[in-house]
């Protein structure tokens, strides 16, 4: 799926550089059939163009190579004959054609982002950066030579040099999706790289458990990182998120008793943790003490007031305390904070029941049952 989309946009950016190349054929004179064996050479490029359209590189190339036999000197056309080779894998041969364009017109961005996309493809990271930030230099701003840039120094371990390439990415680009991706990568090996350092500094510290117990949690090995915390929390017992990680493991194993008395431990260290009074005011909702669960949501919410979590229990109080418009401004908060919150729409269906709205109730409903269903299917 990855190649494809990089595909789609590799064929986005090479559009944006046939203008050029259009007006280049389409000011050429044309030619009679009288005109003899010239009239081939004119005819290259429309052929070419029409190779292009319909996926065939091959013979796009063959046209390409025809016309620059005659004209050798023409920039654009070896620009777009290391395209097509380029298109078809033919990354070796794409080199010296590239290098060829840019030779003789040192402007073409284009030249110089797939030439270093090139040497991408065969490994010849170090090669690569230079014509990638040329690129770059030439058009700022272009979602793929960041993406390729970054993808090329976190290949060559430059993990910090590569994050900040991959930031520029615009999340709704033709690579904004795997740049994201890649970028979850390098934060992880950022992270593992820092942790290397700290181990090697001092492997007993109660920052090295802390560290090794997240990077359990990231692996999803939850279980192991219970008594890496524990150590953490023997050298340091005031160490701040640590007890509030530990209820959050045991919250999601359902042991809810013993989350409790890590969130209360964890409020003990640091009193304005949004998310221990988050947890303990939906552990005592859980356990219907409305009015203790309602004092730890008020102080999260409070504190976070983008936890639609907090806004949608509020709104459930309310409702269980018989105020329907009070929890209705909760919940239409909580709904515009997270709308893929099955659980917000199914308190929702029953304010629009309990105050006799059947067309919003029906409306709610159906949502809470096309969420929850893929909710079910994700979790699966």
């Amino acid at each position: 799926m990855m190649v494809v989309k990089l595909l789609i946009s590799s064929l986005v950016v090479i559009a944006s550089l046939g203008g050029s190349l259009r007006a280049q054929s389409a000011s050429r004179p044309t030619h009679s059939p009288a005109s003899g064996p010239q009239q081939g050479e004119h005819d290259w490029l429309s052929q070419a163009k029409q190779a292009e359209a319909a996926g065939n590189f091959s013979r796009a190339a063959e046209c390409y190579v025809s016309y620059l036999r005659v004209h050798p000197q023409e920039a654009e056309v070896y620009q777009r004959l290391g395209l097509v080779y380029y298109l078809s894998n033919r990354f070796q041969e794409a080199l010296p054609v590239l290098e060829r364009a840019l030779k003789l017109n040192r402007a073409q961005w284009g030249s110089a982002l797939y030439l270093g996309v090139c040497y991408y493809r065969l490994g010849q990271f170090k090669k690569a950066l230079g014509p990638l930030r040329s690129a770059l230099q030439m058009k700022p701003g272009i979602p793929d030579g960041y993406f390729w840039l970054g993808s090329t120094l976190l290949a060559l371990g430059q993990t910090e040099d590569a994050i900040a390439q991959l930031q520029k990415v615009a999340p709704e680009s033709p690579v904004g999706l795997e740049a994201s991706g890649l970028l979850v990568r390098a934060y992880r090996e950022a992270a593992e790289n820092y942790y290397r350092r700290v181990q090697k500094v001092d492997p007993d510290s109660y920052r090295v458990h802390q560290l090794e117990a997240e990077n359990l949690i990231w692996t999803e090995r939850g279980h192991k990182a219970v008594s890496e915390y524990r150590k953490a929390l023997a050298q340091q017992p005031r160490l701040e998120d640590a007890h509030r990680m530990l209820g959050d493991l045991y919250w999601r194993q359902h042991e809810p008793d013993t989350a409790r008395q890590e969130y209360e431990a964890e409020l003990r260290v640091e009193p304005l943790s949004d998310m221990a009074n988050l947890r303990l005011g939906q552990y005592w909702l859980s356990n219907t003490d409305v009015s203790r669960a309602a004092e730890y949501l008020e102080f999260a919410l409070g504190l976070n007031p983008d936890l639609s979590e907090a806004s949608r229990d509020l709104g459930k109080i309310w409702l269980v305390r018989g105020d329907p418009a009070k929890a209705e401004g909760f919940l239409k908060t909580a709904v515009q904070q997270n709308p893929d919150d099955p659980l917000v729409h199914r308190y929702l269906a029953d304010l629009y029941r309990a105050t006799s709205r059947e067309d919003l109730f029906t409306k709610e409903q159906a949502l809470f049952e096309k969420l929850s269903g893929a909710s079910e299917k994700k979790q699966q």
